[in-house]
């Protein structure tokens, strides 16, 4: 088999001419050949259908008909040299055709957009977003549309009832609003969830929440409207506030109107003023205060997000979450750098990451649903 070796050789140098346009051996095609031979084969469907006809030819008596002609003009010998080198091109392709892996598509990240699963009462669970849906409880109606969820009660549950609780739970990726029976508003963030009843008693108002939700409750000084979280609890009467307890070790209150009382699990409450942000530490039981521009913690329900002097661990988090992407960093340091900025929920998350590129050496590697964050080299 030394004559495929042979045209092997000749078929390399003439493919490495013909394709880079290397001009050094009065062998190459001209510009008009090369023309021709471009447009001919410049189609992927068309080429791959010629490499199926090529390989219907018989390799042995091609290069024969080689052999006998390469004593003749070095013009013919060129012509030959050319045809097997498009045979090898051709045969090359229909490999790479049959042989080469299904590569999967990479999908575009998207941001989150509005929905949730209602788990009601009785175990039933519905998948929510924008489509109108009316559902009928024992004691209320739950209805969806593209405002939300509202719930509706024409009576209040009598203390010796026991109240029944529906749940709202909320996917990384999602968001949902909702109404309560009282009117209070309340807005989920990503991976949170709410439990509510379809009926206040006459004595408190008392829901359940996980994550970060904000809360606009309306005031009903004979009725105390309390947020219970896992490691506390929020007590009002009526005011806007939004509570966070992502962390397992740290809760979160801001308050932007009214006022409120935070009684840690200790058993240690502080009051809120409108404008201060409490800091709860469940390990080693601290409980800090300070004034803060409540935009930055609550703006997320205004459809942005606002980052003041944040670590880039937290806003990756925040970022993973509404757009449902797996952060990896390179280091620990990188975790620890930080950064303030603005960007709408509902924009492109790589225009964001490539401003936080700009003179800081560190890169955003997207594969898919997932960001590799590292530092360039110096």
């Amino acid at each position: 088999m030394t004559h495929w070796n042979e045209i092997d050789n000749i078929s390399g140098k003439l493919l490495k001419k013909i394709l880079l346009g290397e001009d050094k051996a009065d062998s190459i095609p001209s510009q008009e050949e090369h023309g021709r031979l471009t447009d001919k084969y410049k189609n992927w469907n068309a080429l791959a259908d010629q490499s199926k006809k090529v390989l219907k030819y018989d390799a042995n008596k091609a290069f024969q008909k080689l052999q006998f002609q390469k004593y003749r003009r070095r013009k013919i010998i060129t012509g030959w040299s050319i045809a097997a080198s498009i045979v090898l091109l051709l045969s090359i392709s229909i490999f790479f055709i049959q042989e080469a892996p299904e590569v999967t598509p990479v999908s575009k990240i998207e941001p989150g957009y509005k929905k949730a699963t209602l788990t009601l009462s009785d175990g039933t669970s519905w998948d929510i977003r924008e489509a109108v849906q009316v559902i009928q409880t024992k004691n209320s109606e739950l209805k969806i549309d593209s405002s939300g969820l509202s719930v509706h009660s024409n009576t209040i549950a009598p203390p010796q009832e026991e109240t029944q609780y529906h749940t709202l739970n909320v996917p990384r990726g999602g968001e949902y609003n909702l109404t309560l029976s009282d009117g209070t508003q309340v807005w989920l963030n990503s991976e949170s969830e709410l439990r509510f009843p379809s009926q206040f008693d006459t004595n408190n108002r008392t829901v359940y929440c996980k994550g970060e939700v904000y809360f606009n409750v309306t005031r009903n000084p004979a009725s105390p409207f309390i947020v219970k979280l896992d490691k506390g609890e929020v007590t009002v009467l009526g005011t806007e506030f939004c509570t966070s307890d992502y962390k397992s070790s740290v809760v979160e209150v801001t308050l932007v109107t009214g006022k409120v009382q935070f009684k840690a699990e200790n058993g240690d409450s502080v009051s809120l003023t409108p404008s201060q942000h409490l800091v709860y530490n469940t390990i080693n039981d601290s409980i800090s205060v300070t004034t803060v521009d409540t935009r930055v913690y609550t703006a997320w329900k205004d459809n942005l997000f606002c980052f003041e002097d944040e670590t880039l661990e937290n806003i990756m988090n925040t970022l993973s979450r509404w757009y449902d992407v797996d952060i990896y960093f390179e280091s620990e340091d990188l975790k620890r750098r930080h950064f303030s900025g603005t960007i709408e929920k509902y924009s492109n998350i790589k225009s964001f990451l490539e401003v936080f590129e700009t003179g800081t050496g560190i890169k955003f590697d997207i594969y898919g649903h997932k960001i590799s964050i590292r530092q360039l080299n110096k």
